[in-house]
């Protein structure tokens, strides 16, 4: 029998009828065919020409009438195989297929589970504890990663519980979603948790309830934190401790949490290269927050986060994205903090703020400039000022929005007309255009010649 043949066959036969499910389960099949090839081409076999010209005719038939292949694959392929597939329920299910399949599921390195019913269905509640509490217990291998996500189904017992099973597992990476069935229950982060040494990356999301902070040191091996819907109002000096506890973080990450209305949010992290603070709820997170990390390289701030903002010590930063909704008379210290910035992403009416009120508001590095704005509030006289204290940077992009947060002065009213344009622009880029002449074209003279760029993406990127 021929090699080409041989894999031919192969290829048709490694998903025969008994392992069709399987194909149809796997949400990403190209990396399942990926995978398949690299086990047929010699990543794992090895096989030489002469093993396929050395098969028999038995073998060939063997294979035309539908053999099981599949289950021949070294336990590693089949485990990268149940790994693709979409829930830990349906990795579980492969074990009916054989007896060889019965313990594959063991191996799996990562866990996911999600309660998904109603919280009064009894019979389902205990159901998935269950569930839980069998898979954790029989793992055979150490646990790369849960995510575990039961809301308000349990209470923090039971959850405590399955996170110090996942603990004794060695996990390196934990995705809690989950708040205690009393209402006005806290969440405190379990003990054996904070003194996991094989944690590496940590996400909670718990809906708003407060957060019980730890008063010990530990994390020592965490480098990515992300925290999400979590109410920090507890104490801002035992967050900031919070914070500097951690000798490897390198990601942090909040997501709508907020502190107490007139607190400070004081992030001094010595190894950390990304932050993003995100808001997406209509009051602010807190008074001001201040960032003082000498590694940051990849900085996001965006919503209604804070009435002032710091920054110090960024001499390692690169990019950034600062566009928060503004409020009142918002303070800001952007330099010299962001001053060896790369490329920058910011709010035209917040940057001109922080220009103005700085006395060298130089950025020597400055390659790519994206100011974001209002319609209603952008003037070519404003870009123009700013632009003269960059006159080196290489990329421009100018994004208009719909809907405008900063002062009303600077709003345009019904029956309003601004000057946009200036006789020295040659070339415009409008971004998300919608194939509708826009109407400051039409008011151009048509002796002025001008580059008109127009795309059609979504959203422009520095």
């Amino acid at each position: 029998m021929s090699v080409l043949k041989y894999k031919r066959c192969l290829v048709h036969k490694l998903v025969s009828k008994p392992w069709m499910w399987l194909s149809f389960k796997i949400l990403n099949l190209h990396h399942l065919r990926k995978l398949l090839k690299i086990w047929m081409f010699g990543g794992f076999l090895k096989l030489e020409d002469a093993n396929f010209t050395a098969m028999n005719k038995s073998e060939a038939s063997k294979c035309e009438d539908g053999v099981d292949l599949i289950s021949n694959m070294p336990d590693s392929i089949l485990v990268l195989i149940l790994s693709l597939l979409s829930s830990t329920e349906e990795v579980i299910r492969s074990s009916i297929l054989s007896r060889r399949w019965r313990y594959l599921w063991t191996s799996i390195p990562s866990l996911d589970l999600f309660s998904r019913f109603h919280r009064e269905d009894k019979f389902k509640k205990d159901e998935f504890k269950d569930f839980v509490f069998w898979v954790l217990a029989n793992r055979s291998v150490d646990l790369d990663c849960l995510h575990l996500g039961c809301f308000d189904h349990y209470t923090l017992s039971t959850v405590r519980r399955w996170i110090h099973m996942a603990v004794t597992r060695n996990v390196k990476q934990l995705q809690l979603m989950f708040y205690p069935e009393d209402e006005d229950g806290d969440v405190e982060i379990p003990h054996c948790l904070v003194t996991c040494g094989s944690l590496e990356i940590l996400g909670l999301n718990v809906s708003y309830r407060s957060l019980r902070l730890p008063n010990i040191t530990g994390f020592q091996a965490l480098r990515h934190l992300r925290l999400t819907y979590v109410d920090l109002s507890i104490d801002s000096d035992l967050v900031k401790g919070f914070l500097e506890s951690f000798p490897l973080l390198e990601g942090l990450i909040f997501i709508s949490c907020f502190l107490n209305e007139r607190d400070l949010l004081y992030i001094s992290c010595p190894k950390l290269k990304i932050l993003r603070i995100e808001n997406e709820n209509d009051e602010l997170m807190c008074d001001s927050i201040k960032i003082c990390c000498p590694k940051l390289v990849d900085l996001e701030l965006r919503g209604l986060l804070a009435n002032n903002f710091f920054f110090e010590c960024l001499d390692s930063l690169n990019k950034a994205e600062i566009e928060p909704k503004l409020i009142g008379n918002i303070k800001s210290v952007l330099f010299p903090g962001i001053s060896h910035v790369e490329h920058l992403w910011i709010d035209l009416y917040f940057f001109s703020q922080c220009v103005y009120a700085a006395r060298d508001p130089a950025l020597p590095n400055l390659k790519t400039l994206a100011l974001t704005t209002g319609v209603d509030a952008f003037t070519m006289d404003e870009l123009i000022r700013i632009l003269k204290y960059y006159p080196k940077v290489e990329s421009l992009q100018l994004i208009l929005k719909e809907k405008f947060y900063g002062p009303e002065e600077w709003e345009l009213h019904e029956g309003e007309a601004r000057r946009l344009m200036t006789p020295d622009v040659k070339r415009v880029e409008l971004f998300e255009y919608n194939g509708e002449k826009p109407k400051l074209v039409s008011d151009w003279q048509e002796d002025i010649y001008m580059e008109m760029v127009f795309s059609w993406g979504t959203k422009a990127k520095i």
